[in-house]
């Protein structure tokens, strides 16, 4: 399971081999996009490699560690770790760039191009490779290639998990005590397939979160707010003739969300019922209590086996023979779990809306007459920061979201807080 490799260091000067990219680091791949290059030798001495190759890759990565001390009867504390790692390739496409046999002599610079298709998916079944291949929280088949993506605090601590892509170049020569090797990564994205949503009439998908609520005041007859006192307000909580309304507090939420982009979130308030001393619903204001992006980010990895207690993890040493481990033991399994919340800007903060006045059919005397609407409501638009990446599932690595909202209706002189969560169903790129 460790990935750990050694090799001879080679004595004297080395040929140097470079990989230069066709464009430029900030670009972003996209499925079936090109990426082309060069790979480049110079030789301070005569060599004949076997080749010069190319590869295109990528990968997933993850590492854990976890600890724990004993007491040891000299009175000291002594620390061992278990380390989880998963090293799950998602393809590989290698090309030898040397057309036939060929010395190279000091003094030139050797220029190989090379050209790549960029793939849609992985082909690789990794169902024997976890615990339990069916979980939800990833895919253990074959699948869409997820975002280039990174957790943690860095590639050499451990608790990471990473999505990574790049070309890699080596030089082989048989033979020798050198083969020398160059890496350039790339940042792929995979294509938003709702990215016609973002077009500015297009639908917008919501899902509609409400909440009843009911409203036993003497507002409801018109009264001024500022105006009723303590007494009042005990009458009005206690006694049967205060106008009273039942109403539905909504909040509606998309569930397609696109990073570095705006979206939109609706609140509503909708009269259910009202009592017959209910002349007027005053003005409702909305205010966004809470805007929040919560991201999830789920990794996992089995028992590395090969590698040693202590903190790096390192591979065990070749004079010491390591013992079978049991099937029991080898199906070890470390899972992590880790949540995080982005504040976002509610635009408009908050905003007071009317129930609207319509005109209604009266039976009797077969005449239109006003009266005041049951429903009001208001748009609000917050944006999703650019650095979002994309929500995706891979064998042991996926990211997903949720939206949270608090709105607060003040009607009158009552205030009602409404906080719900929408699960994002697609966190899409650019």
């Amino acid at each position: 399971m460790g990935f750990f490799r050694s090799k001879r260091e080679p004595e004297g000067p080395v040929p140097t081999i470079g990989l230069q990219l066709a464009s430029p680091p900030e670009v972003v791949f996209k499925p079936n996009d090109n990426v082309s290059g060069t790979v480049t030798i110079d030789t301070p001495i005569p060599v004949n490699p076997s080749a010069v190759e190319v590869s295109f890759w990528g990968e997933s990565k993850t590492w854990i560690r976890t600890s724990s001390s004993n007491n040891n009867s000299s009175g000291t504390t002594s620390t061992s770790y278990t380390h989880y790692r998963d090293h799950a390739p998602l393809f590989t496409v290698t090309l030898n760039l040397l057309e036939k046999p060929q010395q190279l002599v000091p003094g030139q610079t050797y220029s190989y191009p090379f050209n790549f298709r960029v793939p849609e998916g992985t082909g690789f079944n990794r169902s024997d490779c976890y615990k339990n291949p069916n979980d939800e929280r990833w895919v253990s088949l074959p699948h869409q290639l997820p975002p280039t993506f990174f957790f943690g605090t860095s590639p050499d601590s451990p608790d990471n998990a990473s999505i990574s892509y790049g070309v890699t170049s080596r030089l082989i020569c048989n033979g020798t005590g050198f083969g020398n090797s160059a890496t350039q990564e790339i940042t792929f994205q995979p294509h938003n397939p709702h990215i016609h949503l973002l077009a500015p009439n297009a639908p917008l998908c919501v899902v509609p979160f409400t909440k009843r609520f009911t409203l036993q005041s003497s507002v409801l007859s018109g009264q001024d707010p500022a105006s009723i006192g303590f007494r009042q307000r005990m009458h009005d909580r206690f006694s049967s003739e205060t106008p009273k309304l039942d109403f539905d507090l909504g909040i509606e939420i998309p569930d397609l969300l696109t990073t570095g982009s705006e979206f939109r979130f609706r609140a509503s308030l909708t009269a259910i019922e009202r009592s017959d001393k209910v002349v007027q619903i005053p003005a409702v204001r909305f205010k966004v209590e809470k805007l929040e992006l919560l991201d999830f980010t789920f990794f996992r990895a089995a028992r590395d086996w090969d590698c040693m207690d202590n903190m790096a993890g390192d591979p065990w040493p070749a004079k010491f023979k390591r013992a079978k481990v049991s099937s029991a033991r080898r199906n070890q399994e470390y899972t992590i779990y880790r949540e995080k919340k982005t504040k976002l800007n509610a635009i408009p903060s908050e905003q007071v809306v009317q129930l609207p006045e319509i005109e209604v059919l009266n039976e009797e005397k077969k005449t239109n007459q006003t009266r005041q609407g049951d429903r009001c409501e208001h748009w609000f638009s917050a944006r999703i920061p650019g650095f979002t990446p994309p929500s995706f599932q891979s064998f042991a690595v996926s990211r997903s979201y949720r939206v949270k909202v608090r709105i607060r209706a003040e009607v009158g002189d009552k205030k009602f807080d409404y906080e719900t969560e929408c699960h994002v169903r697609q966190m899409g790129s650019i």
